[in-house]
C-alpha cells in the first residue's frame, strides 16, 4: 500500500465506501458544536434587536428560574439544544450514511408508543427503587412541600416538558448518530462501553460530583445504551431518561446530577442524612449505592425480560444507503456509468 491515495483511503474510508466510524463521530460533534453556536448567536442577536427578549441575554440564578422570565430562558435554551441535536443528526445521517433522521431513533414505528409508555413507567420505578432503598436505610427522609393542586399541576407540566426535551436532546447526542455509527462498525458492546464512559465524563463538571457519581453515570450510559440496542430506536431510552429525572426532581424533590433547578416545584422535599454513600448526598441519588442497585436491576430487566424487541421497520430504516453511480458523458450520446462505490460486499469492519 505505497500509493498515497490508497493509504489515505485506508485511513479515512472503510470497506462500505463510508468514512470510518471515528471520523463520522467527529463529524457529528463538529456539526453539533457549529449548529449550537450559530443558534446561540441568533438567539443573542434576536434578544439584542428586540428589547422584549432581553431576558435571554442573562442566565437566571437558581432562585430566578421559576419566574416567568427564568422559565422562558430555560425553555428557549432547552429548545435550542434540541434543535442543534436534531439538525446535526439529520445532516450527518443523510450525508454520511444516506439515511433519514427518523432512522436515528425518533421514527413513529410500530410499537413506539408502547416503548415510550412502558419506558416511562420503568424509569420512574427504577428511581423509586433507589429512593426506597435509601429511605429504608434512613439515608433519606421526606416531608410534603406542596399540597395545593394548582401549583402541583403547574409543576408537573413544567417538569414534564423540561425533562422530556432535555432527555431527547441527550439521547440524540449520546445514543443517536455517533453511538449508532460505532454500533454499525464496532458492534454494540464496544459502542456501549465507549459512549458510556464519555457519558460519565460529560457530567464530571456538575456540582457536588464524586467518583461514585461518575461511576453511576457510566452505568446509566450502559442502561440507556442497552435500551437502544433492544429496540433500535430512541423512544425507550428517552422514556427511561426523562422519567428517572422527573421522579427524582418533581416527585421526591431531590437533586438531579447535582442540580436543584426545579426543586421548588416538587411535591415532596427530600432530606439526606449522614449515609451519603447510600443516598448520594447533595449530588442526588445518582451518587449513592442505592442507585447502583436500581440501575443494575433495571438494565437486566430491559435486557432479559423479553418486553422489548426492534420493529421490522426500524431494522430496515437503520440500514445504510448505497452510493448512486455517477454518470459522466464521454462523448455526445455516449454516456458511460462510472461507479463511485469501491466494490465488493458490504462489511461491518472498521
Amino acid at each position: 500500500m505505497s500509493d498515497p491515495y490508497d493509504v489515505a483511503r485506508y485511513i479515512f474510508v472503510n470497506d462500505e465506501g463510508e468514512f470510518r466510524s471515528g471520523w463520522r463521530v467527529l463529524a457529528f460533534l463538529v456539526c453539533f458544536i457549529i449548529v449550537a453556536t450559530l443558534l446561540a448567536v441568533l438567539t443573542k442577536a434576536a434578544a439584542t434587536l428586540f428589547p422584549g427578549l432581553g431576558f435571554l441575554l442573562v442566565e437566571p440564578s437558581e432562585t430566578e428560574y421559576l419566574s416567568r422570565r427564568g422559565l422562558a430562558f430555560l425553555g428557549v435554551s432547552n429548545a435550542r439544544n434540541l434543535a442543534a441535536a436534531v439538525i446535526s443528526s439529520a445532516v450527518c445521517a443523510n450525508v454520511l450514511e444516506r439515511r433519514n433522521f427518523g432512522s436515528v431513533g425518533f421514527r413513529f414505528h410500530r410499537g413506539w408508543t408502547r416503548d415510550f409508555v412502558i419506558g416511562s413507567l420503568m424509569g420512574a420505578a427504577s428511581l423509586a427503587i433507589a429512593v426506597g432503598i435509601a429511605a429504608a436505610a434512613s439515608a433519606i427522609t421526606f416531608d410534603v412541600q406542596t399540597r395545593e393542586l394548582g401549583p402541583l399541576l403547574r409543576g408537573l407540566l413544567i417538569a414534564s416538558v423540561f425533562f422530556i426535551v432535555a432527555g431527547a436532546t441527550e439521547e440524540l447526542v449520546f445514543r443517536g448518530f455517533a453511538f449508532q455509527a460505532l454500533v454499525h462498525n464496532l458492534g454494540g458492546a464496544r459502542a456501549v462501553a465507549i459512549t458510556s464512559l464519555i457519558f460519565g465524563l460529560a457530567h464530571i463538571s456538575n456540582p457536588s460530583v464524586t467518583a461514585f457519581s461518575t461511576i453511576n453515570t457510566v452505568l446509566a450510559g450502559l442502561w440507556l445504551g442497552v435500551a437502544y440496542l433492544m429496540t433500535r430506536s430512541l423512544w425507550l431510552a428517552t422514556a427511561l431518561h426523562w422519567s428517572w429525572n422527573f421522579a427524582m426532581a418533581f416527585v421526591f424533590g431531590l437533586p438531579v446530577s447535582g442540580f436543584t433547578t426545579l426543586g421548588q416545584l416538587a411535591w415532596l422535599r427530600g432530606r439526606v442524612g449522614s449515609q451519603v454513600w447510600i443516598s448520594g448526598g447533595s449530588y442526588g441519588p445518582e451518587a449513592g449505592v442505592a442507585a447502583t442497585v436500581a440501575l443494575i436491576i433495571s438494565t437486566l430487566a430491559i435486557w432479559r425480560s423479553g418486553l422489548f424487541t426492534p420493529s421490522a421497520e426500524m431494522l430496515a430504516a437503520i440500514k445504510h444507503g448505497k452510493r448512486e453511480p455517477a454518470f459522466v458523458s464521454v462523448t455526445p450520446g455516449n454516456e458511460q456509468p462510472i461507479s463511485t462505490d469501491p466494490g465488493g460486499p458490504a462489511s461491518n469492519q472498521e
